[in-house]
């Protein structure tokens, strides 16, 4: 059997891993965009306040 060719379960747990990464990396790219949002409206927040 040729290297490049993989049995199916070493297949679906190479995709399940990528899946995973893929999972973390939208998670944490919503936790930074909710932090950014968290921290615009503080600025604005504190914008007000000076008013």
């Amino acid at each position: 059997m040729d290297k490049k060719q993989k049995n199916p379960k070493d297949f679906n747990e190479e995709n399940e891993k990528h899946s995973m990464v893929c999972n973390d990396q939208l998670f944490f790219q919503e936790l930074r965009i909710a932090a950014e949002e968290a921290e615009r409206d503080r600025i604005d927040t504190d914008q007000d306040k000076a008013k």
